[in-house]
């Protein structure tokens, strides 16, 4: 789009401008000089070619067959210019797949460049991922440099955005409510259109559950594949859940255990080119130390015998040891060689160690092939533990596959809403966000599942979805965050104070709970006074790492749309506040005393806290408030028959 503009104002001023994305779309669009740089230079142009288009240069310094990135023309006047080709990173004047790596890890701050090799990693001052994605595309064929890409967002002179519409599949981990209605309500925040199958397809049924029509209980993985394929030519993002496109969920990746991996292997491919010519962001999990209670059959004796047995450190593999065949080799042994003994059959614990090498062989075939198109790839390790366990080869082998593009989480119900997230950011722009905690725990373990402190954790939520958390701006999303402390209440006041004032100076503001107390803050977040449908996100809801993503989420979502989009629709209020509500009843109601009534209207019942959000505004745009429709809960349930997966309907009129 600038570069459009830059030659429009080039032939209409005579003046230089700005290199961008879109200028090098035929032998007629003119070069362009500007800070000693020569732009709009084709890949493939011969020097020949060059300086019959650039008639004031006298010569090139080409020592290839082609013009290149970093060539010096002298001009008639003496003067020396560097060419810069868009897309060509390694200065061979050809894009190849050398240039999209150089690009990503660019952006991914893991090498830096030469000035003009930089310049022609980018369209924009910076470099980003839509860089990384055009020349990885007319790397692969589907796209050449120069065009418009699929349905790109377009941007007003102001540089905002319209992203509304932008359509995104959606496949989810099963339909539990974090991974069904809260991303619906965030896709919708945020402008976009989410595309998601019926139910029945990626439902999960227990065994005090009814299976789904046809039988099964759990997702149809051919028909969701099938879905897939049916939906990839009117969509411009995709958020896909491995395991449930591949196992029929989170509950079936931990129970399938079948050798022909023949179907699995297909979507594999599929993805695989799916890639090359879309905006992928993938999410699955490392098998969690044991399988779910109350599903074919598994009793809780049974998932303490396995957890257990996995529990138990194995081995540990680096280097040419570090093997598929080697890791399944030693799940049955500790880390002296030692047979681990196990109180269940061997048919369950051979089925059990089959669910976990099927898992293993199949993310290992799909990151063997195509690690490097993934757009973004979250792997929430289930039911994570900071020790040495069966977990922990699967884990480094994965890393050792995945590449720059992976993020590691202690978590997996996070990972639907930051895969919308990401795609909200990489169509906005970056989160200018800053980070305040509350309490000493920041340098601490996130909590008794995660590996990392709570900072790490943190901060690895912030780089998954393009987020940056240190920014001085003063419009900057204020995320403030209760850590683990010796006085939790003490440090909640001083949170909910800087919360308050925030939120009255009509500051963009976030609260995280990660503290291991789920009573004192939700109670203290409704006894302050203030306009609570002004906070942009919050969550306590099960691990930190759960939290984090689900609050960050929400926020950086909904704060890059009304800060960077031209347009902001009463549709995306509406769902803003459905998605606020969900969190605030199921976060702070249901955690903090549960929930058998919506209607109650004591201190932390829902009905409150309906009443609570009523009566405040909510920010509309940048610094803008304004007041709403009347919001109601109704038809309270338990969908999965448990309470942990409580969920109701919401109505915005």
């Amino acid at each position: 789009m600038k570069r459009i503009l830059s030659i429009i104002i080039c032939f209409a001023m005579l003046v230089v401008t700005l290199p961008s994305c879109s200028g090098a779309e035929s032998e007629t669009t003119p070069y362009v000089i500007e800070n000693g740089y020569i732009y709009n230079v084709t890949e493939k142009t011969t020097p020949e070619d060059f300086l019959k288009r650039m008639p004031s240069v006298e010569d090139i310094s080409s020592t290839g067959e082609y013009v290149a990135t970093g060539d010096i023309a002298v001009g008639k006047d003496g003067k020396e210019y560097v060419v810069v080709i868009y897309g060509d990173g390694d200065g061979d004047g050809v894009i190849t797949v050398y240039d999209y790596i150089l690009v990503k890890r660019l952006y991914m701050g893991t090498i830096k460049l030469d000035k003009a090799f930089e310049e022609a990693c980018k369209c924009e001052p910076e470099v980003s991922v839509y860089d990384y994605i055009l020349v990885k595309r007319h790397v692969m064929g589907t796209y050449v440099i120069g065009t418009v890409p699929h349905k790109a967002p377009s941007i007003d002179p102001s540089g905002k955005v319209n992203g509304n519409g932008i359509k995104i599949a959606y496949i989810p981990l099963d339909n539990r409510p974090v991974n069904k209605e809260r991303v619906v309500f965030l896709a919708a925040s945020a402008g976009f259109e989410l595309l998601i199958p019926e139910e029945e397809l990626y439902r999960t049924a227990l065994d005090n559950m009814p299976p789904n029509s046809d039988g099964s209980t759990i997702g149809n993985r051919v028909q969701l594949l099938q879905w897939l394929k049916s939906v990839e030519n009117e969509c411009d993002y995709f958020v896909i859940s491995l395991d449930q496109l591949i196992s029929g969920g989170l509950v079936g990746s931990r129970y399938l255990s079948n050798t022909d991996l023949s179907f699995e292997k297909e979507v594999c491919d599929y993805l695989a080119s799916l890639a090359k010519k879309k905006h992928i962001i993938l999410f699955d999990t490392v098998m969690r130390l044991a399988s779910t209670v109350g599903y074919q059959g598994y009793d809780i004796d049974t998932y303490n015998a396995l957890r257990g047995y996995g529990q138990k450190a194995r081995k540990q593999l680096s280097g040419s040891q570090l093997t598929v065949e080697n890791i399944i080799d030693g799940y049955r042994y500790d880390a002296y060689g030692n047979k681990i003994s196990v109180s269940v059959s061997n048919s369950v614990l051979d089925r059990y160690l089959a669910s976990r090498e099927r898992k293993l062989r199949v993310i290992d075939y799909l990151l063997s092939n195509a690690a490097s198109d993934i757009e973004r790839l979250y792997i929430g390790v289930d039911d994570s533990s900071p020790q040495i366990t069966i977990q922990t080869n699967e884990i480094n082998y994965i890393t050792s596959l995945a590449g720059d593009n992976m993020t590691l989480f202690a978590g997996a119900d996070e990972l639907g809403v930051m895969g919308i997230a990401a795609i909200a950011t990489e169509v906005y722009g970056v989160a200018e966000c800053k980070v305040t905690y509350f309490g000493e725990g920041k340098d601490m373990a996130a909590d008794g599942f995660d590996t990392d402190t709570l900072e790490k954790c943190i901060e690895k939520h912030f780089d998954s979805i393009g987020a940056d958390m240190n920014s001085e701006k003063e419009n900057a999303l204020q995320v403030l965050v209760l850590t683990r402390s010796s006085n939790v209440s003490r440090n909640a006041d001083k949170l909910m104070a800087q919360a308050v004032e925030n939120i009255n100076s009509g500051i963009p503001t976030c609260i995280i709970d990660a503290s291991d107390n789920n009573q004192t803050l939700p109670q203290k977040m409704l006894d302050y006074d203030y306009d609570i449908a002004k906070l942009l996100g919050y969550s306590n809801w099960n691990t930190v790492a759960n939290a984090t993503g689900i609050a960050l989420s929400n926020a950086v979502s909904r704060y890059v749309y009304l800060y960077n989009s031209t347009d902001v629709t009463a549709e995306s209020n509406k769902a803003f506040l459905q998605g606020l509500t969900f969190s605030l009843i199921k976060d702070i109601s249901y955690k903090r005393k549960g929930i058998t009534n919506l209607n109650d209207r004591s201190a932390y019942g829902p009905a409150t806290i309906l009443s609570r959000i009523n009566s405040s505004e909510m920010m509309i745009a940048d610094g803008e408030f304004a007041n709403h429709g009347k919001v109601s809960a109704s038809n309270f349930r338990y969908p999965w028959n448990r309470s942990f997966e409580a969920t109701f309907d919401i109505t915005v009129n």
